[in-house]
């Protein structure tokens, strides 16, 4: 029997060095241990039937793939530490949420496999790219109801049996305006009005996940500001806008009259709701009037119905009329003091 389990795990060993050196995020040490095993299993069973020979075959096909698929799920075992993980981002920038004891995790893996201290306090954009959120630590997440942490910036997650589960959010606002926290899942309507069980999102081509931009947010207030908005609430109830070139800027002043953008710049409907938000924040501030955000709003309004009509039939526009909107959008926010 000796000689079955040392050729076996002289097979496996020799065969799995794929698998023990693959990086070893949390993503993929479960399917590279379960491969290991299979694999060791495998070439286990058939180099113990060989070297049993006719009259035993069936002990060392038993013995073989036995201590093959031992020393291959050992071979394969993970080096990521998710046993003190928050959870990880896939390489789509998606959250995979683990089911870790408060208190005991002290970090998640980052969409590249490497860990970073602390739980997340941002998002990826779409290029992939990292943007820190201007919220404090604390509101930055909230566990579920079953124990798994979850980034207040991810318009959904997977759970630990890897089903996506779509529109979470840490709270929501009432009709009348109150903040209510805990961890929930729907969006709002067109008025401010929230429906529970309904997320507002799509899978595009590749099946990644896409939320759509929202009808409109509250803002700190407790105000409903309509109009296209991408974003999302903090733990605290803030509005958190993940417009594409504000979070590439990290700061309000994005689209401040920028004309080196070239292939970075962001669309035009995102331009347009980043501005709107601007406007309406500051009108809430105080830094604008009312009759100074009015005279914004209305060539705002103007150029989105241009720009809607200019839309061909795949909802796209051509390069000439990016650019240009994009210049009428650049000179909007210039004059707008």
């Amino acid at each position: 029997m000796r000689k079955y389990v040392l050729a076996a795990g002289i097979a496996a060993a020799a065969l799995i060095p794929t698998f023990a050196l693959a990086q070893q995020t949390c993503e993929q040490q479960h399917e590279n241990r379960v491969a290991g095993t299979v694999v060791g299993a495998g070439v286990g069973a058939l180099l113990g039937a060989a070297i049993a020979g006719r009259h035993d075959t069936g002990s060392g096909i038993v013995v073989g793939g036995v201590s093959g698929a031992v020393v291959g799920n050992q071979l394969t075992r993970p080096t990521a530490d998710c046993a003190h993980a928050y959870g990880y981002y896939d390489s789509n920038g998606l959250w995979h949420a683990n089911r870790v004891a408060r208190g005991y995790a002290t970090g998640y893996y980052d969409r590249s496999g490497v860990w970073v201290d602390g739980a997340p306090n941002g998002y990826y954009d779409g290029q992939g790219r990292w943007i820190a959120a201007a919220s404090s630590a604390d509101a930055s997440g909230y566990y579920d109801r079953d124990g798994r942490w979850i980034p207040a910036s991810a318009a959904g997650y997977y759970d630990t049996d890897g089903q996506w589960v779509a529109g979470a959010a840490s709270g929501h606002y009432d009709e009348q305006g109150r903040w209510i926290a805990g961890p929930v899942i729907g969006r709002y309507d067109d008025h401010g009005r929230w429906l529970a069980g309904q997320p507002d999102g799509h899978r595009d081509v590749n099946g990644v996940w896409v939320a759509d931009a929202q009808p409109g947010y509250y803002d700190e207030r407790g105000r409903w500001i309509a109009g296209s908005a991408m974003g999302y609430y903090d733990g605290q109830g803030r509005w958190i806008s993940t417009a594409p070139s504000a979070a590439d800027r990290g700061s309000d002043v994005a689209y401040e009259g920028r004309s080196d953008w070239g292939d970075a710049r962001p669309g035009v409907r995102a331009h347009e709701a980043w501005l709107e938000q601007r406007i309406e924040r500051e009108l809430n501030d105080g830094t604008l009037s009312q009759s100074e955000a009015d005279r914004a709003l209305r060539p705002l309004d103007s150029i989105r119905r241009e720009e809607t009509s200019r839309r061909v039939d795949d909802g796209r526009l051509s390069a000439q009329d990016e650019a240009y909107f994009g210049a009428e959008l650049d000179n909007l926010n210039n004059s707008t003091r």
